[in-house]
């Protein structure tokens, strides 16, 4: 769930591999996942300023069955998600959830549906987040849509928004993850590691060690950081532990796959807005973060991405911030 679905009237604002040629292209027919590496597949997320976004989805393929990690916002992503796991004819195995935004949980739901008794790893802060943050957000919804156009974009969408929220519990995870791990899933070794307050009260990041990729969730994401329930210093720290990991690439909650190489512009670009949030102005920290991270961003709308850090500076990153206050209070 980003900050500019949260306060509606504030804002307003790969290349395939041999192996699998044949079985990436039949699900590219259907759909837009691409396979990035030996049996790692991607479906891209999307974010614009006038629709509800949707995170990275990744599926694991292993000899006996399908890791996915989050599931998607909208009805249209989810929907290519599961046609890809259904055209590869395997088991799920699991979902993971690498935290507990909408836009990375809200296809849980569904999920539950096609396959009874599925396994959601996640970590539990969505619990919290349930009687807190999503029930705050549905209030505001709940208030502000009625003043919408009958019929409109804008309000069609936040309808959609309201009856995701209204799923609840049904988007919570079945198997809580509370500390780092190692599991087998689909006859796949995978490593599920937790970063406590951070991006949120628990993310998950995931290492591959088969083909050393490291899906990073919300942990790394373009145009900017997404601030929306972080702490600047936990998210830091988390960064400074991807960074120690020997990865060979980085799949991020928004933006295109990473080279460690690029990953480290983005934990230098994000050292330096903290440091200069200390010391200088406003537009001066967002001119720098952009110079920072311009190689990564390619073809973004930058007018959009201004906009969302400006809000997340004063709201979030300033050392006296009123947000930073409240998710680093632990």
């Amino acid at each position: 769930m980003k900050r500019w679905l949260i306060m509606p009237l504030l804002m307003g604002i790969a290349c395939s591999v041999s192996g699998a040629n044949m079985e990436s292209n039949a699900i590219s027919s259907i759909n837009q996942v691409k396979q990035i590496t030996k049996d790692i597949y991607l479906l891209p997320g999307q974010l614009q300023s006038n629709q509800s976004p949707d995170g990275n989805s990744e599926i694991l393929r292993g000899p006996k069955g399908l890791i996915v990690i989050d599931t998607g916002r909208n009805d249209q992503h989810t929907q290519q998600l599961i046609d890809a796991i259904i055209a590869m004819k395997l088991p799920v195995a699991g979902v993971i959830n690498t935290h507990w935004h909408l836009d990375h949980i809200g296809g849980n739901a569904r999920f539950k549906q096609q396959w009874p008794g599925i396994s959601i790893y996640a970590h539990p802060s969505l619990d919290n987040a349930l009687v807190g943050f999503h029930k705050d957000y549905r209030q505001q919804l709940e208030t502000y849509v009625p003043t919408l156009e009958n019929g409109s974009p804008e309000k069609q969408r936040y309808e959609a928004e309201i009856t995701l929220l209204k799923l609840d519990r049904a988007l919570v995870a079945t198997n809580p993850v509370t500390q780092s791990t190692i599991k087998q899933l689909g006859g796949r070794k995978i490593e599920i590691n937790v970063s406590e307050h951070s991006v949120t009260e628990g993310d998950i990041w995931v290492f591959d060690p088969t083909t050393a990729t490291l899906i990073a969730g919300d942990l790394v994401t373009l145009p900017v950081p997404m601030f929306d329930s972080a702490c600047p210093e936990g998210w830091q720290h988390a960064l400074d532990t991807l960074a120690a990991a020997k990865f060979k690439r980085l799949i991020p909650g928004h933006g295109a796959p990473m080279s460690p190489e690029e990953f480290e512009q983005y934990h230098r670009g994000f050292n330096n807005l903290l440091a200069c949030a200390k010391q200088s102005e406003k537009q001066q920290c967002i001119d720098h973060w952009f110079d920072d991270v311009r190689l990564l961003n390619g073809n973004i709308d930058e007018g959009y991405g201004r906009a969302l850090l400006s809000y997340y500076f004063d709201q979030f990153i300033k050392p006296d911030a009123p947000k930073r206050k409240f998710w680093c209070k632990a």
